[in-house]
C-alpha cells in the first residue's frame, strides 16, 4: 500500500496522468449510484475489431424530454441513467466519435417488466 503510494505521488509530482484500474476492468463506482434515477444505460464502444474505442460520444435520446450524452473510458465503458420517468423502451442509444461511424448496435434487457439495468454494445468503424 506504501508503495503504491509513492508512487502516484511521484506520478502526481511530475504531472503524470494516472487512471486507476479496479478488478473487473470497471473504475465506475456503483456504490456512488444515484437512488432513484431510473434504471442504468451502461456497456461498451468497441471498433469492428473488438478493440475499446475511447472517449466516444454515446446519447441517450428519449422520445420525450432532454436527452443524456455520455461518454466512453479507457475500456470503451459508459454508463449513465436517464429520467426514471422515461421507459427504456423509448430510449435510442447512439455512439458518435470522429474519424468512426456507428456500425452495430446490440442492445440487451433482463426479462420481466421491472427493467433496472440496459446493456447497450455499440460497434464502430473507421472511416
Amino acid at each position: 500500500m506504501l508503495i503504491r503510494a509513492t508512487v502516484m505521488a511521484m506520478c502526481v509530482a511530475m504531472g503524470v496522468v494516472v487512471a486507476q484500474a479496479f478488478a473487473g476492468g470497471d473504475d465506475y463506482d456503483a456504490a456512488n449510484d444515484v437512488k432513484g434515477a431510473g434504471p442504468a444505460y451502461f456497456g461498451f464502444v468497441r471498433d469492428n475489431r473488438g478493440s475499446p474505442v475511447v472517449d466516444a460520444q454515446v446519447m441517450l435520446q428519449p422520445k420525450k424530454g432532454k436527452p443524456v450524452s455520455l461518454k466512453s473510458n479507457v475500456l470503451g465503458l459508459y454508463r449513465g441513467h436517464i429520467s426514471k420517468e422515461v421507459l427504456p423502451n423509448d430510449v435510442q442509444i447512439s455512439c458518435v466519435k470522429t474519424g468512426y461511424k456507428q456500425s452495430k448496435i446490440n442492445r440487451r434487457t433482463p426479462p420481466g417488466n421491472n427493467v433496472m439495468f440496459v446493456e447497450t454494445e455499440c460497434t464502430m468503424q473507421r472511416q
